[in-house]
């Protein structure tokens, strides 16, 4: 498990103010969202009253709503602002939707978990474009000596988790995501100069390459 430090989650465009989705990050099921005012959250993705799938709620202005029974969450601390089944008492400081760590930076949602502290993200604020994800059933370890094998640098060297630099394409950002034990999910960016205008050929090259690998094993 990564610890104090960011991990790239999901490409910001992906994330629109009003939606909310549903994503896995080291094991765990967290809420992603963006408020009407284009703040994003990353929850627990777990009702504190029914353990309901936040991810199924609606955004309203700065707050999130459970599907369940309506339960309204801010976005700023996640307290529980309203609970339509008692419209007139206050909910408790403590009855709060647990929240993770989290900002943006270089066109990605990055998450912190439960750190109180990560560590500044060494990246240019450059403007990227999406180009794509794929999700593969392997370990982080053999994605970063894949991308290694090719020639491509990690440029956040404290996690190896951003890499670019590829031979045929030095627009390319590469962006690891360890969603669970043996499973990665790979986001691929280029440079706003470029045209992304479908999946990044170096994704599907990687399915049919680790996929493969992972066939050898068996």
């Amino acid at each position: 498990m990564i610890t104090g430090q960011w991990i790239p989650l999901v490409p910001s465009m992906l994330i629109e103010a009003g939606e909310v989705e549903q994503f896995l990050v080291e094991d765990k099921d967290v809420a992603v969202w963006r408020s009407m005012q284009g703040h994003v959250q990353i929850w627990e993705n777990r009702c504190p009253h029914r353990s309901v799938r936040l991810s199924l709620g609606q955004v309203q202005g700065e707050s999130l709503v459970c599907a369940y029974h309506g339960w309204q969450f801010a976005a700023e601390d996640g307290h529980c602002q309203r609970i339509p089944a008692q419209p007139d008492q206050r909910a408790p400081k403590s009855l709060c939707a647990k929240s993770y760590a989290v900002t943006e930076k270089s066109g990605m949602i990055w998450y912190g978990g439960d750190a109180d502290y990560c560590a500044d993200l060494p990246l240019e604020e450059v403007p990227f474009v999406y180009a794509g994800s794929v999700t593969l059933s392997t370990t982080l370890p053999q994605v970063q000596d894949y991308l290694s094998e090719l020639g491509i640098s990690d440029c956040v060297s404290h996690n190896r988790l951003v890499w670019q630099g590829h031979a045929k394409d030095s627009a390319l950002r590469i962006y690891l995501t360890p969603t669970q034990s043996n499973v990665v999910t790979i986001h691929a960016m280029l440079l706003q100069e470029e045209h992304a205008t479908q999946r990044h050929p170096l994704l599907n090259q990687m399915r049919q390459d680790l996929e493969l690998e992972q066939l050898s094993y068996v």
